[in-house]
This record gives C-alpha cells, sequence and structure tokens, in this order.
C-alpha cells in the first residue's frame, strides 16, 4: 500500500487557497508549458487505440507513480487500466464512500436532509476544515461541504456518526470492493483504482444506492469547486461529477466526464511526484480522454426504407429491418454482450408518441447481417409518422448517446382501402396533352357506387418538392363489381424527368394503395412548340433563275519576278529530214 504518515485527515486543498493569487498564476503558467512538453501535436480526436498509446506515453513520462481506470460505462471492460489494483492511500476519495451510506439511509428513512449535524473538537484537522467546533450544519449542508470544497470537518462528523464498518458493509453490498474506510483513528482509508472506478461506473449507470440516490450523488458531484485536475484542461461548458484528494505525497481526482459520444470514467491516483506534475498529469488525462472519439459497445447500420410506408390507421404494422453489426465486438444472443433495439415514433413535428422496450438482437459477429421484424401499433389519426431506430446494451441503456447509429423512416397511416386497383401509367407523357390510362379495379367494398378519381403529384428528383399535383377523373366505380376503364390522362404542364405518385380518390380521401414510378414528360405531340414561329401558308417554294452551269473565271497571276528580255539572233527551225 502507498502510505502516508497523516491517516485520517482530509483534503490540503492543492493551488487552491494554500498560496497567494500571483504563485498560483504563475503554477498555471508551469501548468501550461508542461502540457505543451508531455502532450505531443495530434489530432482534436482520436481512437480508442490511439487513446490508449498517448495514455501509455503520459505514464511513461511521469517521474511518480500512478493508479489508473478509464472506462465507458456501457462497457463490461475499462477502455484502459494502469496498475488498477494497487492499494493507494484514499485521501479524500473516502468521503464518496461517507456520501454513498448517508444516501443511503436518507432512502431508507433513517436520516434526513434537515438533520442536524454538528461539528464536534475531534472533527476539526490542522488544514481543511472550514468550520469552528460546535458549528451546525443540516445533513444536505454537511454533505455538500463535504463534497465540493472538501471539508474535513464536515466528512469527519458524519464518519463519526455513520462509522466505518457501516460504510465498508454499504460499499461491499454495492459490488465495491477493495475500499476501505478506516474504522477508527488507527487505521488508514484506502482503495484501488479500480473500486472508485466500480464505484463510479455504478454511479454513471444510477445503480448505486438507488436510481434516485444516485441522481443526488451525481448532482452534488457536479458542483465540485476543486477543479485543477480532471477539469482543468476541458472546455469550460464540459459537465463533470468528481470528488479529488490529496494528501501529503498524494494527490488524486476521480469523475465522470460527460464527453460528446458518453460518459467517461476515470480514475487517477498518483504517488510520489511533484504536486504541480501531479496534478498536471491528471489534467492531461482528463484531456486525453475527453478528445478521444471512443467506439460505443455496438453499433449497427440499418437497411430502412426510402419511402414511407402505407400502412393502416389503428393496425400493428410489422416491418422487417436488415441490421448489420459494423462494430469491432460480437454481439451474444444473452449476457454481458447481448444488445436490444428500441424505436420511437414521433409525429412528424418531433413529438414523441410511443417508444418500444429493447427488443434483443440475435448473436451477430462483426460485418455480419440478419433481418429484424419490428411491430409498431400504428395510431388511429390519419398522417405520416416518424420512427426512429436505436441500440441498447445489455442493461437496456441507449447507446445513441456513446455514437452508436440511428436509422430513419416514416410510416403513412392512411384509412382502409375501399378498392383495389391496378393503373397502367405510360412511363413518357407530353406536356398538357392527354394519354390513355388503363385502370383495372376490383371489388369496391361498401354498397355505394363511387365516382373516382386519380390523384396526382410530381416531385422533382433532385430538390424531392412537389412541382405539380392535381386530379383526373376516371368514372363511376359499381359497388361489388370488377373492371376496366379507360380514361384519358392529362399531363402535367412541365418538362423533364419526374417522380409520379398516384392513385385512386373519393374527393380528397385516397381509397386504393399509392403508387410511385418516374416518368419522362416530352414536348407535346401538335405542331408549335416552345414558341417557335409557325410556318407562312405558302406551303411552296420560289425558284429562282440559275444557271445549270457557270464556267469559272480563270485568272493567270502575275509572276512575282521579271521576265528578262531576250537579246541576239532568232533561232532558225531545224531542216525537214
Amino acid at each position: 500500500m502507498r502510505r502516508v504518515k497523516s491517516r485520517l485527515s482530509g483534503e490540503t486543498r492543492a493551488l487552491v487557497g494554500r498560496y497567494p493569487s500571483w504563485v498560483r498564476r504563475a503554477g498555471l503558467a508551469l501548468t501550461v508549458c508542461l502540457v505543451m512538453a508531455l502532450s505531443s501535436p495530434a489530432p482534436a480526436r482520436a481512437s480508442t487505440a490511439e487513446l490508449i498509446q498517448r495514455l501509455d506515453g503520459l505514464l511513461a513520462s511521469f517521474p511518480g507513480g500512478a493508479g489508473i481506470w478509464v472506462a465507458d460505462p456501457s462497457v463490461t471492460t475499462p477502455l484502459f487500466t494502469h496498475d488498477p489494483e494497487e492499494q493507494v492511500i484514499a485521501a479524500s476519495l473516502y468521503k464518496l464512500g461517507v456520501l454513498a451510506e448517508a444516501e443511503r439511509r436518507v432512502d431508507a428513512g433513517e436520516l434526513h436532509y434537515d438533520d442536524t449535524i454538528t461539528i464536534e473538537p475531534e472533527d476539526i484537522t490542522a488544514d481543511g476544515s472550514f468550520e469552528d467546533a460546535g458549528t451546525h450544519l443540516t445533513l444536505d449542508e454537511a454533505l455538500e461541504a463535504m463534497i465540493t470544497i472538501s471539508d474535513n470537518g464536515s466528512a469527519l462528523a458524519l464518519w463519526h456518526i455513520l462509522g466505518g464498518a457501516n460504510i465498508d458493509a454499504t460499499l461491499e453490498k454495492a459490488g465495491v470492493k477493495n475500499f476501505h474506510v478506516a474504522f477508527d483513528d488507527t487505521e488508514d482509508n484506502w482503495a484501488t483504482p479500480h473500486a472508485v472506478g466500480t464505484f463510479l461506473t455504478l454511479l454513471a449507470k444510477r445503480q448505486l444506492i438507488s436510481p434516485a440516490a444516485s441522481d443526488r450523488m451525481l448532482a452534488r458531484l457536479e458542483r465540485q469547486q476543486i477543479n485543477d485536475r480532471l477539469p482543468a484542461q476541458l472546455p469550460p461548458d464540459v459537465v463533470i461529477a468528481h470528488k479529488t484528494g490529496n494528501l501529503s505525497g498524494v494527490l488524486h481526482d476521480a469523475g465522470i466526464i460527460y464527453t460528446k459520444t458518453g460518459p467517461r470514467v476515470v480514475v487517477a491516483m498518483t504517488w510520489d511526484a511533484p504536486e504541480e506534475e501531479a496534478a498536471n498529469f491528471i489534467s492531461s488525462i482528463g484531456s486525453l480522454v475527453y478528445s478521444a472519439n471512443l467506439e460505443p459497445a455496438a453499433n449497427a447500420r440499418y437497411q430502412v426504407a426510402k419511402n414511407a410506408i402505407a400502412v393502416e390507421v389503428g393496425t400493428v404494422a410489422s416491418v422487417t429491418v436488415p441490421i448489420t453489426n459494423i462494430g469491432s465486438r460480437a454481439w451474444t444472443a444473452t449476457g454481458a454482450g447481448s444488445v436490444g433495439l428500441v424505436w420511437e415514433l414521433h409525429t412528424v413535428q418531433g413529438t414523441l408518441l410511443a417508444s418500444s422496450k429493447p427488443q434483443p438482437l440475435p448473436a451477430l459477429q462483426p460485418n455480419q447481417t440478419q433481418n429484424v421484424g419490428i411491430a409498431i401499433a400504428v395510431p388511429q389519426q390519419p398522417a405520416t409518422y416518424t420512427v426512429i431506430l436505436g441500440l441498447t446494451d445489455a442493461n437496456g441503456t441507449a447507446l445513441a448517446p456513446a455514437g452508436a447509429a440511428t436509422a430513419t423512416f416514416s410510416l403513412r397511416a392512411h384509412q382502409p382501402y375501399l378498392i383495389t386497383a391496378q393503373i397502367g401509367m405510360p412511363h413518357t407523357l407530353h406536356r398538357a396533352e392527354a394519354s390513355l390510362l388503363v385502370v383495372n379495379y376490383g371489388a369496391l367494398a361498401g354498397e355505394t357506387d363511387r365516382s373516382l378519381s386519380v390523384g396526382w403529384r410530381i416531385v422533382d428528383p433532385h430538390t424531392n418538392r412537389t412541382v405539380q399535383q392535381g386530379a383526373s377523373p376516371v368514372g363511376t366505380f359499381k359497388a361489388g363489381l370488377t373492371g376496366t376503364f379507360f380514361v384519358p390522362f392529362l399531363a402535367p404542364n412541365a418538362l423533364g424527368t419526374y417522380k409520379l405518385t398516384y392513385d385512386l380518390r373519393d374527393g380528397t380521401v385516397a381509397v386504393s394503395e399509392p403508387i410511385t414510378t418516374t416518368v419522362e414528360i416530352a414536348g407535346p405531340r401538335t405542331y408549335p412548340d416552345e414558341g417557335l414561329p409557325a410556318p407562312s401558308a405558302e406551303l411552296g417554294a420560289t425558284p429562282t433563275a440559275t444557271p445549270r452551269f457557270q464556267f469559272p473565271t480563270i485568272t493567270i497571276p502575275k509572276p512575282s519576278f521579271e521576265i528578262p528580255f531576250l537579246h541576239g539572233r532568232s533561232p532558225q527551225p531545224s531542216p525537214a529530214p
């Protein structure tokens, strides 16, 4: 065990309250320099493997001893450890055990937040006590001072009331082993990084004492005012629930950092190192863990319908979704490695209407796919609804906040259709001209004949926006009979390629399944088109006089050099043979 001389004395507030402000500013400047020296330039976000590599490098350059535990509460194994079973003097981390026992008794009704706690002379320490002997505090005030400013007087008063043996028993029952709170002044408070990590993991999962007690403890730890270690290099808006501890020779911080991809449990217990270097070392760990883009416990790819699925109101819709395990871990059918599927049903405005309990997914190896059936109760009101799919871990905790993928598809709820129809729509239409539409229909439900029309809308495939919509009359459908209609369909006044959705309608109510197809709308087949001028009434051409052949004019160019005049006797003709 890493021992120090002082046993039950609590927090000595490093860098806060012990030095004048100018010394603290100098220490902060030194901290920044050390951060730059210890942390080599790297991308803002890192994978799990890169996080391990960087933490190993940080440990290699640290001059003292360290016990480290880094974990994702949704994963059964830690992400990184170093000397996790080392028994280290807990310093003020023992106050976590005191807090848990006090909250257990509040849950049981044995204590109340307005109960009075009196600070006795034996509770006062030479350093780190902020009340005088005889001070009266409520239980709530004593817990707040013990956690947020690490007040020793409040902590020791509570320790004397609750008893170390009872605190140990509560921790043991909760599943936190190797976390010992002293029974009397002759013992040390000690814990392993693993034990503190287990405590915080249970807290992050709201499983320590009770969900309500966990929420109260988390809220109090989030109000921590000693923030020179784990939070020191984090953005100011990052939420962290943590508790510090330091005595001569040891410096600790342990907490839950709420990163953009989910909570991370971080325990850093150090010994035999200069205080400033230990504080900087711990803050660097917090920064590395926060910036790491860690893989969630499970991840998936979903193949969902791009278009809205038509369903009848008031029914249970059965939807099949192929799901692929895209994580690096295999899924098991049961146990700690199992994965669940949940869904939420929303209105298009985003109002949550219903959600499911986790549905166990089959065992899947990485990159393996299996079809999964989902049963969704459809509301009674016709409308378009949004369904969001997501994963949970074995405990039913949603994994989307930790970075797991989700998927969305739509359900279009309608009244039960009155008729089954097959509508033969040409793939090529001509703008503002009629094309032949063939409508084969089955038996019309009910006892009343109905005059139906074809309702339609064209959608620009590039913007997914409706360009035009309308309706074309078909005829009167006889109740209980089948037949065929041959009707003209006037094409929309547009040009280009569009998605055309159409169905049979009784007024404005759809009475058949909608059909979507791609059509090409060309120009009209009649003349004129596109604003071109019409030809003149004289269709014959007037000929012009043109000779059948015209001799070309030959021009001999003037030579570019002067031809010399020949002097002398003219040549005589050759004699005849």
